[in-house]
């Protein structure tokens, strides 16, 4: 029994929930007496209820939750610092064992329970992703358009078989990566960077908003506001990595993530993306020469570091809650687009930020929805595939490569649309962009969205 990685694990965990209570009080506080919120919350916790009913008749993906509970089971019998021994083969960073380790504690012999654990801390997610998305939509745009937003985000089929059929986590990282930018847009940087770097610690998807949310906060803040941010970071990486650093290396938590990123040494993992497109049906690595010297992930990283610019050419001249928002929306559809290695469900992070701008414009209406089907079909692709449920589809939804060369070619499109569409925000005034659902200018952070 691991008892100093127990008390240092409870310490840290409570400093890291006050962390998120103080994001979500400035992210949705303001609007708490209100009745449009009231019923926006009341919405969201009957769709969790829902939710977390139905997983009695969806054990999601086996494989997938079989891994989360052997490492809540050693999390509860040995302690945080032996997780990553060897026989427990964890190749998650530390930051979502915080959410894991409490059902396990509670009920470490109950299998049944354990299982609908895992999955609710997915359903969970979603419905705090639902209140940060709140919080975003009422910076940018009128009341009358927060609770169709969140019905929009709450009710997504993409969003529901990610989490409550198939039972993965992407929203316990989508979640903090919103929640930052929303607290980040009140100026809050310390506090989004501790936010930041939890959802970093989570995942390494999350690290792709630590560079834009630098960039916002060199831009917006003074060197008061960078020396605090900084500061904030580092403080945070300690709280999390402490109970689980015990025992190891100096450079244990940069190991951690090199055998996270190095499983899967493909292009592409299922998803229905420019590489895929690229590979053209072959079984290639990503380190692969595809043109001369030029390889997959040489093209991948690439186009993605375009993408890093375009967004930061956005939030500079730019700098509205709308404009970062776009942002930061743009940087996680490139990371699915263009990166290598990516998975199938990454598509879920660009469909949940783009959320709290569906009803700015009929441009991003389109895109919600087109992404939102793409990401449906690419996950149901995958996960009729793993489980083969009789009765449903027998195999792959989606056999053929040219069906998924099609999606694919749908997706670089998309991105073809939204990246113009932030040229255009880079360029130009936005009163000149597509037609505006919105009936009167909404003021966005001290600058005026039409």
């Amino acid at each position: 029994m691991d008892t100093a990685g127990y008390i240092l694990g409870i310490v840290c965990g409570l400093l890291l929930y006050a962390v998120f209570a103080r994001g979500l009080g400035i992210a949705v506080g303001p609007f708490k007496g209100d009745r449009n919120f009231q019923i926006a919350l009341a919405l969201l916790v009957a769709i969790t209820i829902v939710k977390l009913a139905l997983l009695r008749v969806l054990p999601g993906e086996p494989v997938d939750l079989s891994q989360f509970e052997r490492w809540g089971q050693a999390l509860t019998q040995f302690g945080p610092t032996h997780i990553y021994e060897p026989q427990f083969r964890c190749n998650y960073t530390p930051a979502y064992f915080y959410a894991l380790w409490p059902g396990y504690a509670l009920a470490p012999n109950n299998s049944d329970w354990q299982r609908m654990f895992v999955e609710g801390i997915t359903i969970l997610g979603d419905f705090f992703l639902g209140l940060a998305a709140y919080g975003a939509v009422r910076r940018i745009a009128e009341v009358r358009f927060a609770i169709p937003t969140i019905l929009f985000l709450a009710l997504n089929p993409a969003v529901i078989y990610t989490s409550t059929v198939w039972g993965q986590n992407d929203s316990a990282i989508a979640f903090p990566v919103l929640l930052s930018v929303v607290v980040a847009l009140d100026s809050q940087y310390a506090l989004a960077f501790a936010i930041a770097v939890v959802a970093a610690m989570v995942k390494a998807q999350g690290l792709m908003l630590l560079p834009i949310l630098a960039w916002w906060t060199l831009t917006n803040g003074n060197f008061k506001d960078w020396l605090k941010s900084a500061g904030a970071a580092v403080a945070t990486v300690v709280v999390v990595l402490v109970p689980f650093q015990l025992g190891h290396n100096w450079h244990f938590l940069i190991d951690v993530y090199s055998t996270s990123l190095g499983l899967f040494p493909w292009p592409e993992v299922n998803a229905f993306n420019l590489m895929l497109l690229l590979m053209g049906g072959r079984s290639v690595l990503d380190t692969d020469m595809l043109i001369g010297p030029i390889s997959y992930s040489m093209i991948g990283k690439t186009l993605f570091a375009a993408t890093l610019a375009l967004a930061a050419s956005i939030m500079y001249r730019r700098p509205s809650a709308r404009g970062c928002l776009y942002a930061v929306f743009l940087v996680y559809f490139g990371m699915f687009l263009f990166l290598p290695r990516m998975h199938e469900r990454y598509l879920y992070y660009a469909v949940a930020l783009l959320a709290p701008l569906i009803f700015t414009s009929r441009t991003m209406m389109a895109l919600y929805v087109t992404l939102s089907v793409t990401s449906l079909l690419d996950v149901a692709y995958v996960f009729f595939g793993l489980v083969r449920i009789p009765g449903w589809v027998e195999g792959h939804l989606f056999l053929s490569l040219e069906s998924r060369e099609a999606i694919a070619s749908i997706n670089v499109a998309a991105f073809t649309v939204a990246a113009g569409y932030g040229i255009a925000i880079a360029r130009r005034s936005l009163a000149e962009l597509n037609s505006s659902l919105l009936a009167t200018p909404v003021h966005d952070g001290g600058f005026s969205v039409e």
